[in-house]
């Protein structure tokens, strides 16, 4: 273990630092996506709950059929990323995104 500790060197520190800034951002920024589509006042959370309380046997049909597709698109995205070589995009706009939600956070109190 000392010679781990010995060896890591002042860039190593820096650029493991950098990942996490990247990633709490990142997770902010899913997070406030998420909250802002799925509140009681959000773009989805009215809609959900009054399908979820007309039909419930059909939104739990639609529930299934999501994380089916998500996990298909999961296993092909890996293929596809194999093939055409891999984007960062979708991280730095979800790191975008918890920028502009943590300044907010700051300065409003709230998402």
């Amino acid at each position: 273990m000392e010679k781990t500790i010995r060896g890591t060197s002042l860039n190593d520190i820096a650029g493991f630092l950098y990942s996490l800034v990247l990633v709490a951002l990142a997770l902010m920024g899913m997070t406030g996506v998420l909250y802002h589509a799925l509140a009681p006042e959000g773009s989805l959370g009215a809609w959900a709950g009054r399908v979820w309380a007309a039909h419930p046997i059909f939104a739990t049909l639609v529930i299934v059929g999501l994380v089916a597709m998500a996990l298909t698109a999961r296993s092909q995205r890996v293929s596809y990323q194999r093939a055409t070589g891999r984007s960062d995009l979708p991280l730095y706009a979800f790191v975008v995104l918890g920028t502009f939600f943590a300044v907010r956070w700051v300065t409003n109190g709230a998402l």
